[in-house]
């Protein structure tokens, strides 16, 4: 997000003045933005089976999600004079949205959807402020936002193609795996030996002798040991689970207050 530093003093002014109008009815916005989502591209609703899609009235489900999207934008408005401290929330958000890519159906074209609703209901409620009323400013303030919406998804794209590779480098090295082991000449039951010696060459059956799993822990614990310890050591760096951080608890309980405190 190091690219918000090209804004100017007087646009980043600008951006925070038109959030503390937008802040004003916040849930409504939020609300109004993902359910014109779900209107302009209806495939979108199968990334939310949790969500109950009402024909009438407002879904809690919507809204409260709509306002932990709202806390990623009110954490780019609060650091616009640091926006490097956003990579590691916008990396983990692409990484959620490669795992839906794969168990729900995510696709990136839904990210263009959704800066279109955004910009859409942006310019709605600002051009409703005395300040924002001219033309002119308002869409000022519009190419603004479509600029830090566009930044916002760069960034998450990084972290969004960083799963689906470790995903594919997961997959390929566990294919591997298995066909190695299908093709391993001690998984057979016998082979054939060259008997040196003898007039014409001979081939006899040699039969391997089955192995007593217990028998072998007992004499070789020291050896499974470090068999284990090799194994654990040789699993690719790229490919290892990143540990959680808790980032999205912050989205959580922002969205849980303005909801509690909305009903």
């Amino acid at each position: 997000m190091e690219a918000l530093d090209r804004f100017s003093p007087e646009e980043k002014d600008i951006i925070r003045r038109s959030w503390k109008v937008l802040d004003k009815n916040l849930n409504n916005t939020a609300y109004n933005i993902f359910e014109m989502i779900f209107n302009q591209s209806p495939d979108t609703k199968q990334l939310f089976p949790f969500m109950k899609f009402q024909q009438s009235g407002k879904s809690k489900e919507i809204e409260f999600h709509g306002l932990r999207f709202m806390q990623v934008l009110e954490s780019v408005v609060k650091t616009l004079d640091n926006p490097e401290s956003l990579n590691p929330l916008c990396d983990n958000l692409g990484r959620v949205h490669g795992r839906l890519s794969e168990s729900r159906g995510f696709r990136t074209h839904h990210w263009g959807v959704f800066i279109e609703c955004t910009l859409f209901h942006f310019r709605k409620v600002l051009s409703q402020d005395s300040y924002f009323h001219r033309m002119e400013t308002l869409d000022k303030v519009i190419i603004n936002w479509r600029t830090i919406l566009r930044l916002l998804i760069k960034q998450m794209k990084r972290g969004f193609n960083t799963d689906i590779k470790n995903r594919q480098a997961s997959r390929d090295l566990e294919d591997n795996n298995k066909a190695s082991t299908s093709s391993s000449p001690i998984s057979q039951e016998s082979c054939s030996l060259a008997v040196p010696g003898c007039g014409s060459m001979m081939s006899q059956s040699l039969t391997l002798p089955t192995i007593n799993n217990n028998n072998y822990r007992k004499g070789s614990d020291s050896r499974l040991s470090t068999v284990s310890a090799v194994s654990a050591s040789s699993v690719s760096p790229a490919i290892e689970r990143a540990p959680s951080t808790g980032l999205f608890r912050p989205l959580k309980e922002f969205a849980r207050r303005r909801f509690i405190n909305h009903f």
